[in-house]
């Protein structure tokens, strides 16, 4: 006899308005730069709710170099990674075909990723196993789920789809959220878009 799977009790992600990255610059070049606009960025998210996700608006930005992107996302990405920043998450928006390929580029040589939206459509940017994208899909489709529903709906051992939930929480691309509930600690993965 196998029970039934509760249905996920987590609380949806709440989202921030934009941080314009460059405030209107269409050129930014150089880790000094880049490192002026990590400031920034982290200082706005220092003060965002936790938990919660924070789009990053290149819309404005025509190219982007790679110094630059490393300095900014490698060193973001790795503190939203750590926990340092709390449960605050960042996703990218508005970037257009050569910007998206530079930090495609970077993250791809720092083994990092990050989500990118343009429009309705969601693209993973950088280093992701395919194993970590199925799971990662699946949960922006139902935007929260348990550890017990991701390994129902992949098919695998629940001990395989915790492992994949926990790193996608590692990597920024997802949120753990420890309900409260009969029968001990359980957490449910929320999407960060």
């Amino acid at each position: 006899m196998t029970a039934a799977i509760q249905p996920a009790l987590a609380q949806p992600l709440g989202s921030n308005p934009p941080v314009v990255v460059g405030q209107g610059e269409a050129i930014l070049s150089g880790r000094p730069r880049g490192a002026q606009l990590l400031a920034a960025v982290v200082e706005t998210l220092q003060q965002a709710a936790d938990p919660s996700a924070t789009p990053l608006d290149l819309s404005g930005v025509a190219f982007l170099d790679v110094s630059c992107a490393d300095e900014l996302l490698n060193k973001l990405l790795r503190r939203v990674g750590s926990g340092e920043l709390g449960g605050r998450y960042v996703f990218l928006q508005g970037a257009n075909v050569s910007v998206s390929e530079t930090v495609e580029t970077v993250l791809r040589l720092r083994s990092l990723c990050v989500l990118s939206r343009q429009g309705n459509e969601v693209a993973v940017l950088g280093e992701l196993a395919r194993p970590l994208r199925d799971a990662l899909e699946i949960l922006i489709r139902k935007k929260a789920l348990s550890s017990a529903e991701m390994a129902a709906a992949l098919g695998k051992n629940t001990n395989i789809v915790c492992n994949r939930l926990n790193t996608l929480q590692r990597q920024g691309l997802a949120c753990r959220q420890q309900d409260a509930g009969p029968g001990g600690r359980r957490y449910t993965y929320v999407s960060i878009l």
